[in-house]
């Protein structure tokens, strides 16, 4: 049987399929019934310095499998989570606490995480950062100075010029995280000629199925670029999406639309669909799978 644990940045993850930053882990129930329902890791939503304050309604579905959103971050505040972050790592599960987006709000959240958490990793969103490469690293290097837990960068799928952020950004990371939501996107109800979120005329951000082909594309490039871990993310529901992640580069893969429209159980589903396709198909490990797309493609 296929064996799915691997050490990444020096921790140990039983299965390569995590939680994804999102209302999908937004409480300790719901970061328990993930890990009850065969996560490898949990990845926290993403708290900031100061709550969000996001308009209602936050979150709406798209055709395919799909949802819309304006969420920016958590709405409760960092200091309510702490407790909370004990109590996973309690669990004995990778506990990678998502946080974001000054460089002053990443040096402070940092500082206060290794005080009080020492969490597994650190991932930063850089979703409201920008899209030039100065202020990325800036942030980057900010985080970076005050932790000695690895850290995780996740990139935009607007981020132009992925390789090189990538290699730029590669002494200051520990590992890399493709993508974040797609948008802006726009979508509304022609009935009620209505807009379907809370958001100015209706705005906001796409994920599912519809942005795993960008995402996987982003995987492989920032891969090719530079030799740190990538985590791929965006639109993985059954294992073979995953596959293709690990194929393309990827070390470990998140979800998180797919938790939210079809239950937590969804990371063991993936996580034994991985290993049932990896048995008929003669790999006995995840490094014999990772990257074997790229070697290919770069050999031909």
């Amino acid at each position: 049987m296929a064996t799915l644990d691997q050490k990444i940045n020096g921790v140990a993850f039983s299965n390569p399929v995590l939680t994804a930053a999102g209302p999908n882990v937004g409480t300790l129930e719901r970061m328990i019934a993930a890990i009850e329902g065969g996560a490898g890791g949990i990845v926290t939503k993403t708290v900031s310095v100061k709550p969000a304050k996001d308009p209602r309604p936050t979150i709406s579905r798209t055709p395919l499998h799909g949802l819309y959103n304006c969420e920016t971050w958590s709405e409760r505040t960092y200091e309510d989570f702490l407790p909370e972050y004990r109590e996973i790592k309690d669990r004995k599960v990778p506990l990678i606490v998502s946080i974001g987006y000054s460089p002053e709000d990443m040096a402070f959240l940092g500082r206060v995480l290794m005080e009080d958490i020492n969490p597994d990793i650190i991932e930063f969103s850089t979703h409201y950062t920008g899209k030039s490469l100065d202020p990325l690293l800036e942030v980057a290097r900010a985080l970076k100075k005050e932790v000695t837990c690895p850290v995780w960068m996740k990139i935009s799928p607007q981020t132009p010029e992925v390789e090189t952020l990538a290699r730029e950004a590669s002494p200051y990371v520990d590992g890399f995280v493709a993508i974040n939501s797609l948008g802006p996107v726009l979508d509304f109800d022609i009935e009620r000629v209505s807009p379907l979120l809370g958001s100015s005329y209706g705005q906001g951000w796409m994920s599912g199925p519809a942005i795993l082909p960008i995402a996987l594309r982003m995987v492989y490039q920032i891969s090719r670029a530079q030799s740190k871990p990538v985590i791929g993310v965006g639109g993985i529901r059954q294992g073979s999406d995953a596959i293709k992640f690990l194929m393309a580069g990827a070390s470990l893969v998140q979800i998180c639309t797919a938790a939210l429209t079809e239950g937590p159980s969804i990371y063991g589903k993936v996580a034994r669909e991985i290993r049932e396709w990896m048995d008929s198909h003669n790999f006995e490990n995840l490094q014999q799978l990772r990257g074997l797309y790229m070697k290919r493609v770069e050999k031909a």
